[in-house]
């Protein structure tokens, strides 16, 4: 299998991200829940509102860093990811079907939805023997 690859099956086999947002020397950092566009190589994630810290800074300056972890206590089978992407506001009706097919009890939510298109990606793999690194270069 080749680093893409087995960087997106990780990807896919979680559903929280961690997402920094900078803007003036100032940076947040917030979790999301977010569904996978396999598609398009982007995930779709919603904020309640755009006046929330992070959405002001993502509006602001559409760069962010952030992270998708296991929660494990077994050093030997840690893995996560460490990424840099671009995000903008969508609002497609095929955004919102990936959304809420993976999140239905959103349905009565119509908040913000958001794509986080990658620029960076790196996943360390303990499983694979400690310290193993997977990289996708974008573009």
């Amino acid at each position: 299998m080749n680093q893409e690859s087995i960087i997106w099956n990780y990807i896919r086999s979680n559903h929280v991200l961690s997402i920094t947002s900078f803007h003036n020397g100032d940076s947040w950092a917030a979790n999301m829940f977010y569904a996978v566009d396999y598609e398009r190589k982007r995930l779709v994630f919603m904020t309640s509102e755009v006046n929330t810290r992070h959405g002001i800074m993502m509006l602001a300056n559409s760069q962010v860093v952030g992270t998708i972890c296991d929660q494990t206590r077994d050093v030997a089978q840690l893995k996560g990811l460490q990424y840099a992407g671009i995000v903008t506001i969508v609002d497609t009706q095929d955004a919102q079907d990936i959304y809420m097919q993976q999140f239905p009890m959103a349905q009565h939510h119509r908040d913000t939805l958001w794509v986080l298109t990658f620029t960076a990606l790196k996943l360390t793999d303990n499983s694979a023997g400690f310290g193993t690194k997977y990289t996708w270069n974008i573009g």
